[in-house]
């Protein structure tokens, strides 16, 4: 038998947030979390339905860039993306995903209900609906404060976004008693990001990432992401790493290319791994 383990992040980024009350508030409903997905492994429950849960409990809070009070994009509106995985194949996304409060429980009815691996935009949408989840604004006031205060002139000037408003993206990986890992990420992409963009969360690989060898997942700039299959990397890398080694080793060869990025990972062993090369990134760990 396994000793269970949740890591929890918030996202990984620039500490736009001032407030220390705000700060604080994240930090709480980080740990709530963690707490409940352990629980749900310490009562003999999967790894999936401790990450799933812990997921949906930061797209429940405004403060996070997942579910409720995800960037916007040009037009004002929310689109995001989310996915699960298990250590066995088992892989659900939904991209471009509109008007619901939890993507990361659609995706898990993807991985579960169906035969396809991710749904997009309205068909995305659409298959929501026939499962019963019903129609949610995720845009909040906040959002559209600070939409209309800063509002781009220039798409291009990227760089200007990820000082702002950070390239967060929330996520979880844990092993359960049986030693099943699994991974869990969810995001509401770049602010001000052109609609229909498709960031490295639903991609395998890329956010999200699940084998025997290990599970991964990751924040932070996704076209970077993307492009280094970052997940991939980092559970390749267990091979001849420890988890802690392939973190930090992930970490600093996307640093050298550039790449702003954050990472959680645990091994086939149950241990964890964690490095991120940006100036924050919130995160909480539950083991027993």
């Amino acid at each position: 038998m396994y000793s269970p383990l949740i890591i929890v992040h918030g996202g990984a980024g620039r500490a736009y947030i001032k407030n220390k009350k705000r700060k604080e508030e994240r930090k709480k409903v980080l740990k709530e979390a963690a707490e409940k997905g352990f629980l749900i492994l310490l009562k003999g429950g999967s790894s999936l339905d401790a990450v799933t849960h812990a997921v949906k409990i930061l797209e429940d809070h405004p403060l996070f860039n997942a579910g409720y009070g995800s960037a916007l994009n040009i037009e004002k509106e929310v689109e995001m993306d989310a996915a699960v995985a298990r250590e066995d194949g088992l892989f659900g996304a939904v991209a471009g995903i509109k008007r619901v409060k939890n993507p990361i429980l659609v995706a898990r009815k993807v991985a579960e209900e169906t035969e396809h691996i991710i749904l997009v935009g309205e068909g995305a949408t659409r298959f929501a609906r026939l499962y019963g989840f019903e129609d949610f604004n995720p845009v909040t006031e906040e959002r559209l404060i600070l939409f209309e205060r800063l509002k781009p002139s220039y798409f291009k000037n990227i760089e200007k976004f990820k000082k702002l408003y950070g390239t967060q993206t929330v996520g979880a990986v844990a092993i359960d008693k049986r030693g099943i890992k699994a991974v869990a990420t969810s995001t509401g992409g770049l602010m001000f990001h052109l609609p229909g963009r498709v960031g490295d969360t639903p991609l395998i690989g890329c956010g999200t990432y699940a084998s025997p060898l290990g599970v991964c997942s990751a924040t932070g700039h996704g076209e970077e992401i993307i492009r280094n299959m970052v997940a991939k990397e980092a559970v390749e890398l267990l091979k001849k790493q420890s988890a802690p080694e392939a973190a930090k080793t992930i970490v600093k060869r996307m640093k050298r290319k550039g790449c702003e990025v954050g990472i959680i990972l645990i091994d086939k062993e149950g241990n964890p791994g964690i490095a991120y090369n940006t100036e924050m990134m919130d995160y909480t760990v539950k083991a027993g």
